[in-house]
């Protein structure tokens, strides 16, 4: 009786370890990857070294850079190779550094495809969107040119789409291209443009914005390219999650705002969470004492299946 209980148990045992072998390797095949949407102001701005700085402690792996340069110097490229890492520049104010291999460039050149393990890769997209006329100002009565104020939603969704919908078509061409690869992809970009998800009528009624609008920079990422923005998917609730990226540095007419994003899209990558990275304040969820830049930044958090 003893040999069978015996015999019986080494049998439960064996029969156990497939399954612990299959939990190890799905283990092993998950990845925790940051992406970071950072407007650097004007390739730097307060110090190059502090805006490295913000990049390092923030443990970022890869990270859209907007106003990448100042002059004739790309200091989002500088950063890059002081710090080991690798380097996509759009162009003079969108530039991709990763502490992983950049692959190759989408076909519109708006992104690349990293290389994040021996057989594992996601794609990257990065925009900086037209900052002028920026609407919601010319919403709220705040004009420093010519250009007409603005008083009704539909007419700040036509003047943001022909200002912006250019630039936004070309991505989401390019975007729909890597989506074929059946990996995860990211998009951050500075929009200079509100999201849809945040100008709302419960908003509105908050007082957090002037009136309802659907922007159509943010919808049409999320209805044509099925990018979802992971600050709103992390915190739906736009009157208590506000999540302001613009500004750190207030006008004395200012119109506080989220225009800084990361959004992701993909059946195998998860978000973990979502950051606001800044100034030391109450609106920031990690904070800097001497923060760089006039803009916010958002750190995603993913696991990668």
């Amino acid at each position: 009786m003893k040999k069978t209980i015996i015999l019986l148990f080494t049998l439960f045992v064996f029969a156990q370890i497939p399954a612990m072998l299959f939990s190890q390797e799905k283990e092993q095949n998950t990845l925790e990857l940051k992406v970071m949407s950072f407007n650097i102001w004007v390739g730097g701005g307060k110090s190059v070294e502090e805006t490295a700085q913000v990049i390092r402690e923030t443990k970022a792996d890869i990270v859209g850079i907007q106003e990448a340069s100042k002059g004739e110097n790309n200091n989002a490229k500088k950063i890059a190779e002081e710090m080991g890492w690798h380097c996509y520049v759009i162009n003079y104010s969108r530039t991709i550094i990763s502490r992983y291999p950049i692959v190759k460039p989408s076909p519109n050149g708006n992104g690349c495809k990293i290389q994040i393990g021996e057989n594992r890769f996601v794609w990257m997209f990065n925009i900086h969107l037209n900052a002028w006329p920026y609407e919601p100002y010319l919403l709220n009565g705040i004009s420093n040119s010519n250009v007409p104020l603005l008083d009704t939603a539909e007419d700040a969704v036509k003047s943001a789409w022909n200002s912006r919908g250019k630039d936004v078509e070309g991505t989401i061409s390019d975007i729909k291209e890597a989506q074929k690869d059946n990996c995860p992809v990211f998009l951050t970009g500075d929009f200079n443009e509100p999201s849809c998800l945040d100008w709302t009528e419960k908003a509105a009624k908050a007082g957090i914005c002037k009136i309802p609008v659907e922007w159509p920079a943010t919808k049409a990422f999320m209805e044509k390219a099925e990018m979802k923005d992971s600050y709103r998917t992390k915190y739906p609730d736009e009157v208590t999650h506000k999540g302001h990226t613009w500004t750190t540095l207030p006008a004395k007419r200012e119109v506080f705002d989220r225009i800084d994003f990361v959004f992701f899209h993909g059946s195998n990558v998860e978000l973990l969470n979502v950051q606001i990275v800044g100034e030391k304040s109450e609106l920031t969820d990690i904070g800097f004492d001497k923060y760089p830049s006039d803009h916010r930044a958002v750190l995603g958090i993913f696991l990668l299946k």
